[in-house]
Formats: C-alpha cells, structure tokens, sequence
C-alpha cells in the first residue's frame, strides 16, 4: 500500500529519474521531499515540505517561528501518537528514517508534536493512551486487556492514586502488548515506554506528591 504523499513522487521520478528525486533530500541516505506536519508549543503549526532529512531545529526555529512565548522545548514525538519522545538531547537531529531508526526511534508519519516545560508529559501520554484503548478491536487478549491496563495505570498515577510498583508494571506491558495480532498495541507503547525510559523522575512526582505537579504549579 502507498500514500498520495509516495504516489505524488512517481511523475518526478518517470520525468527526471531516481537520482532526480535523491538529489532533492538533505542526506545521502535519503530520497525526495517529505512533508511535516508540526502541532504543539510552536508559533506556527501546521504542514510544510521540506527535504527529506531537514534537522528538527530547522524545523522549529525557522518554518515554525520558533516555540510559543514563554515556551522552551521539552519533547517531541517525532512521528505521531506510535513513536518515542524525544528530548532536548535529539533537537538538531535529522528527520529521516536513518537517523531516527539510530536512535530507537522512527519517523511514522512525520507528524512532529511538541511539548514544552510546562506541559505534563504523563497526562500527554495518558491522552494518546485513551485513543488506543478506545482504538482496539478486541481481537488479541495483549491488546484488547493490555491497552486499558495500561490507561489505567496512567490515569490513576495522573489522579494522585500512583504506586511505586505501577513503573515495572507499565514496563512489563510495554513488552506484553509486542504479542499482539497488530501493530496498533506496539505502536501504543513507544510513547509509554520513553516516558518512563526520559521522564521517570517526572512520574515518580506524581506518584510522590499524589498528584499532578503541572496541575499544583497552575494553582488547579
């Protein structure tokens, strides 16, 4: 199966050739154009085509204006709801397959979220937790019961209801939901798994203060 974004390539490619289309990206790995679509902490969302490989950095401060007032770069998932946070660490990293799959990370659907220092990153993953229980066939046991666990065990650590044991728990079902009949339970966990891989600290406030720290700073 291909996309319109992959189908849109092949007029170039009869036109101009292969070596056409790979001359249009900013790394020797790459091929062609790639369209971002940034939503989040920045001046400016929205789609933009870049060449493929375009550094995360470019993408933000120059074709997004920059973060929002106020806002400084806390994380990003690089690909939409299915990939892994990535921190301040990877902000001027290439946006390509290679680059990112040399991370443990990938590049999905290039659909770049971005959070800054005042968003909570556990009640940002319980949110994407809640389209993917709700999301689930019911087809295989890993995903059908594995999914809802896992949203409950976030909401109750957002809620001010955490235990220390629910962190290896939430590991542990990161590894359970691979047995599944799709990707949809997989891809469910990358987010999960780097929040407790990135921001474990920031999830043992939780659980430490019996609440939300975000929640506690805006006076809510």
């Amino acid at each position: 199966m291909n996309s319109v974004e992959t189908l849109a390539t092949v007029p170039h490619i009869m036109r101009n050739g292969p070596e056409s289309l790979k001359g249009l990206s900013a790394t020797p790995d790459g091929a062609g154009t790639k369209i971002y679509c940034i939503s989040g902490r920045v001046k400016v969302p929205g789609p933009v085509e870049l060449p493929m490989g375009t550094r995360l950095s470019e993408i933000i401060d120059e074709h997004c204006g920059g973060m929002t007032p106020g806002s400084e770069f806390k994380a990003c998932l690089p690909g939409g709801a299915s990939t892994r946070f990535m921190t301040r660490e990877h902000y001027d990293i290439r946006m390509d397959f290679e680059d990112l799959k040399s991370i443990g990370n990938r590049l999905g659907t290039a659909a770049i979220m971005v959070f800054d220092q005042k968003t909570c990153l556990v009640g940002a993953t319980l949110n994407l937790m809640e389209f993917f229980a709700r999301e689930s066939c019911g087809w295989c046991t890993p995903c059908r019961e594995g999914l809802p666990y896992m949203r409950d065990l976030l909401w109750r650590i957002e809620n001010g209801e955490g235990e220390e044991e629910f962190i290896p728990n939430l590991r542990a079902l990161c590894k359970e939901v691979w047995n599944s009949y799709c990707a949809l339970a997989p891809g469910a966990a990358e987010p999960v798994i780097s929040l407790l891989d990135f921001f474990e600290d920031e999830v043992r406030q939780h659980i430490s203060q019996k609440g939300c720290p975000f929640h506690a700073e805006a006076g809510h």
